[in-house]
Formats: structure tokens, sequence, C-alpha cells
């Protein structure tokens, strides 16, 4: 019986606006958007089709299946 700790995988697939991407494990929505060179203060964001605020992205870690929205923001008055 092998009781070694199984090892995590050091990347995953999320989807990003459609489109698959790999990312490093314990990588964070803003980590996402920065790899990507999306201008993260021209985008809102939605997690599993949840709003995300700018300000929470660096505490979202990415989890494999992930689906991230960008958009870009609608102002009223």
């Amino acid at each position: 019986m092998n009781t070694a700790p199984t090892a995590l995988p050091s990347a995953f697939t999320v989807t990003l606006n459609g489109q698959p991407q790999v990312c490093p494990t314990g990588s964070t929505m803003a980590d996402l958007i920065e790899h990507q060179h999306i201008a993260a203060d021209a985008v809102a964001t939605a997690l599993n089709g949840s709003f995300v605020a700018r300000a929470q992205r660096g505490q979202h870690t990415l989890q494999p299946g992930d689906s991230v929205t960008t958009f870009q923001p609608i102002v009223g008055g």
C-alpha cells in the first residue's frame, strides 16, 4: 500500500471568455487577467456567473473548470 501524498497538478484549465486557458496552480483571477494582457481597470469580471469586483480579483484563487468572463462595464445615469 502506497501512502505517499498525491502530488497536486502544476497547472489546470479554466475558461476565459469561452476559450480554454491553462493556469498554474494557485493562480488568481488577477493573475489570469494580467497574464492575458487584459487591461484590468478597463473590464468588469465574473467568476462562474457571479460578479467579482476589481479589488477582489486577487483574493479569488481559480479552480479547475472555473469560468471567467470579462466585459465592458456599463455606466448609466
